[in-house]
């Protein structure tokens, strides 16, 4: 019976790795490979001649460290390797718990333990196979990345869901670890494993529906933005009519020939985000130009990507777009000295779309003051920034910056995604 529970450790060892790994959308022959490896060493703890009790220890263990090294890789997160390891930790522990007891019900006869165990995994499969669909994939991460209040206090998303699977994975361990065999026990960590799980799941799906109820309503402010800026410059436009009009009348063709000027300067401003595509990134570039004007600042704008074929999607542009530029304007309207502004610069360089903005500062060391949890602003925590590197990370891209003198310089780099025609 020693080695049957090894070759069931073994078994249930593979069969949480699987879950873990495909809870997190990886690919498939890569979680089969991984699994089937750890399935196999722990396995092997046959070897140690000790009890059964101590290797189903070792094994937890082992997947703990086994799993969080082969997924430290620099496009792997710190959560990911936290959801792989609570999530097999607690997968292994509840179906561990129930084979030891099925199989140590001394009633009834080995073999007929035996076909229910297996019979025990087969009902764990089906789970399985039905829960699946559930399960959120590999950008799970991503409705969790703001922040949220409770009870005014302000709770870190993706840390406090880490923590609530860290507390659901030892719950779900902690009989196979300190040996609570019962049948009891079996039906309470087989309904508590499955019930957890998809509470955790219907968490992540609640943050999705807000993540994209947020998207909707940002895209709504920001045409209803562009409509309003629409409707000024119409109002602009019949006025300066009347004006040109009036100058002719009174041909007074030196003040009609400076006017105009200053209204083509001002159109071929209008004309520089031209090129962008969506609506709601012009609506929201804009709205800053008319923020920054009305506080004295002068904001140049330079387009020369549509932003029509990037990795992110436009609530997420807009956020990259916008947090630079509120950094920017932020920092510019603490200066006596405005001459330089704010220039704004979309351009494509390689297979990135690059958003560079840049600012006069007064800092010493105006990098420092952006880490996550630092900022030169009173009431700010270096959200902003932390957000937009968050985004980017997602979709392979990478946020830096420079200083060159007393110009700091933000750089934003969003990977171009090429469609089929565009590829062949």
């Amino acid at each position: 019976m020693y080695i049957v529970q090894h070759i069931f450790l073994a078994a249930c060892v593979f069969i949480s790795c699987v879950f873990s790994l495909y809870w997190q959308g990886i690919r498939k022959k890569q979680i089969f490979i991984l699994s089937a490896i750890s399935g196999l060493v722990c396995g092997l703890t046959i070897c140690l001649q000790q009890d059964i009790q101590y290797n189903i220890l070792i094994s937890m263990v082992f997947i703990v460290l086994y799993l969080s090294v082969v997924l430290f890789q620099p496009e792997v997160s710190w959560m990911d390797v936290v959801a792989a390891d609570t999530l097999a930790c607690a997968g292994f522990g509840a179906f561990q718990t129930g084979i030891i007891v099925l199989l140590e019900i001394k009633e009834i006869s080995s073999t007929f333990r035996v076909v229910l165990a297996v019979f025990y995994l087969l009902v764990i499969c089906v789970f399985f196979k039905m829960s699946a669909s559930y399960f959120p994939g590999k950008q799970w991460k991503e409705y969790l990345s703001e922040d949220a209040s409770i009870l005014d206090i302000k709770i870190d998303s993706q840390r406090a869901f880490c923590g609530l699977m860290i507390l659901y994975s030892v719950c779900c361990a902690i009989p196979a670890v300190t040996g609570t065999f019962s049948v009891a026990v079996l039906g309470s960590e087989f309904g508590c494993f499955w019930a957890g799980l998809f509470l955790l799941n219907l968490i992540i799906i609640n943050q999705k529906k807000t993540v994209t109820l947020d998207s909707e309503r940002q895209s709504r402010e920001n045409m209803q933005m562009y409509m309003s800026v629409i409707r000024s410059q119409r109002h602009d436009y019949n006025f300066h009519v009347q004006t040109l009009q009036g100058l002719l009348q009174k041909k007074a063709y030196t003040e009609c020939e400076k006017y105009v000027k200053e209204l083509l300067c001002d159109s071929v401003e209008m004309n520089n985000i031209l090129p962008l595509e969506d609506a709601a990134i012009s609506a929201l570039i804009l709205s800053f130009k008319n923020r920054a004007k009305t506080k004295g600042i002068f904001m140049e704008i330079s387009v020369e990507n549509s932003l029509s074929n990037v990795a992110t999607n436009v609530y997420e542009t807009n956020k990259i777009i916008g947090n630079l530029l509120q950094n920017a304007l932020d920092e510019t309207e603490q200066l006596k000295d405005k001459s330089y502004g704010i220039r704004l610069n979309i351009l494509k360089r390689g297979e990135y779309c690059v958003i560079n903005v840049s600012n006069k500062t007064q800092s010493d060391n105006p990098l420092e003051a952006y880490q996550p949890g630092k900022s030169t602003k009173n009431g700010h925590e270096g959200i902003g920034i932390a957000s937009v590197r968050a985004i980017l990370e997602r979709c392979g891209g990478v946020l830096y910056a420079k200083k060159e003198e007393n110009i700091v310089f933000f750089i934003a780099k969003i990977p171009i995604v090429l469609t089929e025609r565009e590829y062949q």
